[in-house]
């Protein structure tokens, strides 16, 4: 998805959500009790896990989710909303050193001077070293800026580095809002690190090094560790996982364990030309597998997407691969035993495509409106409650 077309998107969920807030408030309100009695989310899932599920989140305590996706997960509307409601969010789980352009990560504000952002989305980054999520900040000269900040009450943190650098000397200093200051020093040149502290927000991260780069970082609270965190880039296929580095992705997942893990994917699988069938479900299911043996018991809920259209001329006609897509993530998982919520499915029940964009719930393209994001985000929530009391 080229960048203009995503600024697009983002400016038009902006201006849809200001323009119609009221409105649609009303139908997100008066389709949920429409299609009560129509779930779109179905179980294949292990009753074991389920009920391991439901316990944490009766707790509330150190219950951990995570979402992987594209661009319907990158820009935090479907998300927050899970994290409203799931949660009482306490902590911020892992983050993307940066966020590309037309994404976000609401429980962060950045700010930064002299980075360059790496995505591993890109074909010409297809030979770099990428750690878990797939995004590198790179800075362009010694004493490059980042300045993190968080939207949370709570300032005090565990916060978890991983970085690199070209040389065995101190590659980045970090100073806190109480005026600690540290150096993240590479315990090997050029691989990757990880060094946690605990720091009060705001932070400033200043690079010591040229081309010193940052992988991502993972903030927790010690005591009582509630989070909903998304690593999800725009753009990224279901297989965007291949590009990153298996030994580091394997140290990384060790580091926060998930109860419930959200796999997004396949609006930009159908949208590419050479999709395989095979290949994706295989693909799939390997990243499954992995994710599983890191952690055990956690349910995995697969989203089909929305209805994925593509512009021919001027008009806006069905993907062509969408329909297989969608058989083979029901496939999957059946397979796999995991939850399954349809965005189509619902679509559908609710009026369709085009009725969603007469109700200022999507857009045209792809892609749904903010409180489009909301709906569909309210009606998982509403169907879990089938499975797991919580």
């Amino acid at each position: 998805m080229s960048a203009s077309r995503l600024k697009i998107f983002l400016l038009s969920l902006i201006f849809f959500t200001n323009l119609y807030a009221n409105d649609t408030n009303d139908v997100i309100e008066k389709i949920l009790n429409q299609t009560k009695n129509h779930p779109a989310l179905k179980n294949y899932a292990l009753q074991k896990d389920l009920k391991v599920l439901e316990k944490k989140l009766k707790n509330e305590k150190d219950i951990s989710i995570r979402i992987f996706g594209d661009s319907h997960m990158a820009a935090d509307f479907f998300p927050r909303v899970l994290r409203g409601y799931l949660i009482k969010s306490n902590s911020i789980g892992f983050a993307h050193a940066l966020q590309p352009k037309y994404q976000q990560n609401l429980n962060l504000k950045y700010s930064y001077k002299d980075f360059k952002i790496l995505n591993s989305r890109n074909p010409e980054n297809a030979t770099l070293n990428f750690p878990l999520g797939g995004i590198i900040a790179k800075a362009k000269n010694k004493d490059a800026k980042i300045n993190l900040d968080t939207t949370l009450d709570k300032k005090k943190f565990q916060v978890g580095f991983l970085f690199k650098a070209k040389h065995n000397t101190n590659a980045f200093a970090i100073k806190d809002s109480q005026g600690k200051n540290y150096q993240l020093r590479s315990i090997q040149t050029n691989k990757w690190s990880y060094k946690k502290l605990e720091l009060t927000f705001p932070l400033q991260i200043s690079a010591l090094q040229k081309d010193a780069e940052l992988g991502g970082y993972f903030i927790t609270n010690e005591k009582n560790n509630a989070f909903l965190d998304t690593i999800a880039i725009n753009g990224a296929k279901s297989d965007i996982w291949l590009s990153w580095n298996p030994s580091v992705v394997k140290n990384e997942l060790e580091l926060l364990h998930n109860d419930l893990i959200i796999l997004a994917y396949g609006s930009n699988d159908a949208l590419f030309k050479g999709f395989e069938k095979q290949k994706f479900k295989n693909n799939l299911k390997h990243w499954i597998k992995m994710l599983k043996s890191y952690n055990k018991n956690a349910v995995i809920m697969l989203i089909s997407p929305p209805t994925v259209v593509q512009k021919k001329g001027k008009k806006y006609i069905l993907a062509n691969d969408f329909f297989t897509i969608r058989e083979a993530l029901y496939e999957i998982a059946k397979e796999e035993k995991t939850l399954i919520f349809d965005m189509h499915q619902f679509m559908q029940e609710s009026g369709g495509k085009n009725e969603w964009i007469k109700q200022k719930l999507s857009l045209k393209d792809v892609h749904l409106t903010v409180k489009g994001y909301e709906l569909m985000a309210k009606k998982v929530l509403e169907d879990l409650k089938r499975y797991i009391h919580y």
